[in-house]
């Protein structure tokens, strides 16, 4: 679709050619982010709370089971280490999706608590029709709208 794809860990460089090792994602789109800078100003969502006590966490792990989407879980848990990250509260850390058009969002998404990703359908659907959007325009051509956050 012409859209590239970027993950910002927490985390050091040294723990990011692990990942990359493991799991074979590029390296040229990996960022670490040992200091939790990007985490921080984007405030995304930190706790013991949202990590091991939310609601949304077991709603998130029953609904990937409903779907039938637990094998890639299945099979990283075999490649699994236990790892301490750089600042102890990164524990805690959640994580987020955000889709630009340049410099402008057109999907955010804030995860609540452990599990609780972005729908990987809405995301793809949305870069979809950006990538279409974008390859039938000119330089003035209207982009879509963002999509509404979900409640």
């Amino acid at each position: 679709m012409g859209i590239k794809l970027f993950l910002v860990s927490i985390g050091t460089h040294a723990r990011s050619k692990e990942f990359v090792e493991v799991t074979g994602f590029p390296a040229d789109c990996l960022f670490a982010d040992p200091d939790n800078a990007l985490y921080d100003a984007l405030g995304l969502v930190k706790g013991v709370g949202a990590t091991f006590f939310s609601a949304d966490t077991p709603f998130a792990i029953k609904r990937r089971m409903d779907e039938g989407r637990t094998g890639d879980l299945q099979d990283i848990m075999s490649r699994w280490q236990p790892w301490l990250p750089p600042k102890p509260d990164q524990a805690f850390q959640q994580g987020g999706v955000f889709l630009f058009e340049g410099d402008r969002a057109v999907l955010t998404h804030y995860d609540t608590a452990t599990g609780a990703h972005a729908d990987l359908q809405q995301l793809l659907g949305t870069a979809a029709k950006l990538a279409a959007a974008t390859a039938n325009c000119d330089d003035n051509c209207e982009l879509p709208s963002p999509p509404q956050p979900r409640p």
